[in-house]
């Protein structure tokens, strides 16, 4: 969509709210893993800019971790709201590289507030970082009800543990990889201080794991196998792979490899993979446990020739 069909109007909408709300303070969380040209890009004199890891600006580590921005309200604009607008103007799919958060908090007190949760507590004692700052990840923890591009639909993260994550906010915005706007509905909490991170339950990993899947078989297949992905428009592309994950999960594969692979032979046989009884019969046996799918690969029937 066009600046005037996309951009315009979400930015129009939040000025409207900074209206309504003139206590609300306006942030930004840029990752500069996903636009290595963030903050910078964004950070309008006087700014106040810092790295949500820890790290350094200018070290290498913050030049891939996400960092939290102090805006001018949206209704003044200014130079991070004209870069947001010429980001929203680009093409599908859109890098999940920045959302919007509203508070009453100052720099300082939401700072610390979104710092204690970039990282999680797994259920064997072990910490890791939790990408809540990537939309594809806060639409899964929240369960957002209006984002269709989600893999896993959620929410992961219960009613007490999304007031904690949420805590003295007033408002957050995120665009999906479409280019959508969603608000995710942050309720009315103080701020926390948390003991220790965040503890997430087993089921809890494996949902937000999985959420990565889609992008990360894409990441491979057009790393190994990008003639493939040619006839595929790069808009359609985490669409195709989504759906072609859920035939590779009926018959029971799970390792990156296999998920790789399967997305690999829907691209080449086309709408014979889901049509041709030769590989329909294969596949059953795939799922039954009388076949690898490596071996199964091995008795696939001869591919149509493709273009060169």
């Amino acid at each position: 969509m066009g600046l005037t069909m996309v951009a315009q109007p979400t930015i129009a909408a939040l000025a409207a709210l900074a209206a309504q709300h003139p206590d609300w303070r306006w942030y930004a969380i840029a990752d500069s893993a996903q636009d290595a040209t963030l903050p910078g890009a964004i950070d309008g004199p006087g700014a106040a800019v810092r790295c949500l890891l820890g790290a350094t600006q200018g070290s290498p580590l913050a030049a891939q971790s996400p960092h939290l921005v102090q805006l001018a309200s949206p209704g003044q604009g200014g130079v991070a709201w004209q870069w947001i607008a010429r980001w929203l103007d680009r093409p599908a799919p859109l890098e999940p590289s920045l959302t919007v958060v509203a508070s009453t908090l100052s720099f300082d007190a939401l700072f610390a507030q979104l710092k204690q949760f970039t990282e999680i507590r797994l259920p064997d004692d072990y910490d890791m970082f939790f990408g809540f700052w990537d939309p594809a990840i806060l639409g899964t923890l929240v369960g957002q009800p209006d984002d269709a591009t989600l893999h896993v639909k959620g929410p992961v993260i219960d009613a007490s543990q999304r007031a904690q994550l949420f805590g003295g906010l007033a408002g957050w915005w995120y665009w999906d990889r479409d280019g959508q706007q969603h608000a995710v509905d942050v309720g009315a909490t103080p701020p926390v201080r948390l003991p220790a991170p965040l503890l997430l339950t087993q089921n809890q990993v494996d949902q937000l794991v999985e959420a990565g899947v889609p992008d990360h078989v894409l990441y491979f297949v057009d790393l190994n196998q990008p003639n493939l992905l040619r006839h595929v428009p790069e808009a359609s592309r985490y669409a195709y792979v989504k759906q072609a994950l859920a035939g590779a999960r009926a018959i029971g594969l799970i390792g990156m490899r296999d998920l790789v692979n399967y997305v690999c032979m829907t691209l080449i046989y086309g709408e014979r993979w889901y049509s041709d009884p030769r590989i329909t019969a294969l596949m059953t046996r795939v799922k039954r446990g009388d076949l690898e799918f490596d071996e199964a690969i091995k008795l696939l029937p001869p591919s149509k020739p493709t273009e060169s």
